[in-house]
């Protein structure tokens, strides 16, 4: 039976602390990111970029995005905590305190850039949500304690099989899982570079484009290869993390391919209702599905060298089906109903992650690559 965190052993050794610092970072840029959505439109500011400060309270504002803002910056100020006192040796006490004025001047320095930004608007009650959301997060992490904090990435290790610096990897795979809830010209397409300057859903970014794009007649072909490769390439870099031998690594491997599944059920029942839940699973999904999961049976257990080389090549090539095939039926529906409102930073964060994500999935397999070859494996 695992060990929970409160009964591991005491001492903190190096990759429990660069567990916890790869989480922060990654929560840092994501947040950067949608605060500064759509990063389009600079220009200088008509007034003191810190006039909001003595601005009048807004006269609309709800309680919905103050909680946003106070659970946007909870993480920051909880793994900030931790991270603080292990870095500089200092008690959670004073961690807590550096990490909340970090929090709130980083929310300080964003807000100061959306007055570059025409589509934002800074304001002073984001500011202080912010910075209480910091504080919620250091007080949480001062309750817990900076050892079980740092300890979470060996906890996950040991109730998951999982090999040692496996964070980034499993970084990578909650990644894919979020920018599944983006609408997607085809069923887990990802890094698609061709509709990204587009001003109309569905259409090429330049007229040259649609010289090169596949008929529409071959995009169910497409699309049922693009995603049988991403399931193989996924189970591959799920079977990378895991440590050899590791008793339920059928089941790890399987766990993002079931989970990638059920979002897009659900997001697809959000948006166009509970009775077309499994509208994305066309023919050419449900193709792919099976030809990727009969994939992985028959290769997702070669060496690890080969493995990764393989999850390369099949996030290159489905990457290309995915630029290159025309969108389908379900993802012109999707857009229809998508963005705007309260959640447009947040779309657009789902929309960068989507997009860069198997550009970042295939540096981690050379990097993974080198790794080995240093050690012979």
């Amino acid at each position: 039976m695992p060990r929970l965190p409160s009964q591991l052993p005491i001492p903190v050794t190096g990759p429990q602390v660069a567990g916890t610092g790869a989480w922060l970072a990654a929560w840092l840029a994501a947040v950067v990111y949608a605060t500064l959505y759509p990063w389009s439109g600079w220009h200088t500011p008509g007034r003191w970029m810190f006039a909001f400060l003595f601005e009048p309270w807004p006269r609309w504002w709800t309680g919905f995005d103050v909680a946003v803002n106070v659970a946007a910056y909870l993480p920051t100020g909880l793994l900030l905590t931790a991270w603080l006192a292990r870095r500089l040796s200092v008690s959670m006490g004073l961690a807590a305190v550096l990490a909340t004025v970090a929090a709130a001047g980083l929310s300080l320095a964003l807000e100061c850039l959306q007055a570059l930004l025409p589509a934002r608007v800074p304001s002073r009650m984001d500011l202080l949500a912010n910075a209480a959301g910091g504080l919620a997060g250091a007080l949480v992490a001062v309750s817990i304690g900076r050892r079980r904090i740092e300890q979470w990435p060996q906890w996950a290790r040991e109730t998951l099989p999982l090999m040692p610096h496996s964070t980034p990897g499993l970084l990578l795979l909650c990644a894919w899982l979020v920018a599944q809830f983006y609408p997607q010209p085809l069923v887990f397409a990802t890094g698609d570079l061709v509709s990204l300057a587009a001003t109309t859903p569905g259409e090429p970014a330049h007229p040259w484009v649609s010289g090169w794009l596949l008929p529409h007649d071959l995009e169910p072909f497409a699309e049922a290869a693009g995603v049988s490769m991403t399931v193989l390439a996924i189970g591959l870099v799920a079977h990378d993390l895991l440590r050899a031998g590791a008793r339920g690594a059928a089941a790890a491997v399987a766990a993002p391919i079931v989970a990638a599944i059920a979002i897009k059920s659900v997001a697809s029942a959000a948006y166009l209702g509970q009775v077309n839940a499994l509208a994305w699973l066309n023919a050419g999904a449900q193709g792919g599905l099976l030809a990727g999961i009969v994939a992985l049976l028959l290769l997702g257990w070669v060496g690890r060298r080969a493995r990764l080389w393989l999850a390369i090549v099949t996030l290159a090539g489905a990457t290309l089906l995915f630029n290159l095939a025309p969108p389908n039926a379900y993802y012109l529906s999707m857009r229809a109903g998508w963005g705007g409102g309260a959640w447009t930073n947040f779309h657009g964060l789902l929309r960068a992650v989507a997009t860069a994500w198997p550009f970042a999935a295939i540096a981690w397999c050379g990097w993974r690559l080198r790794s080995t070859a240093r050690r012979g494996l």
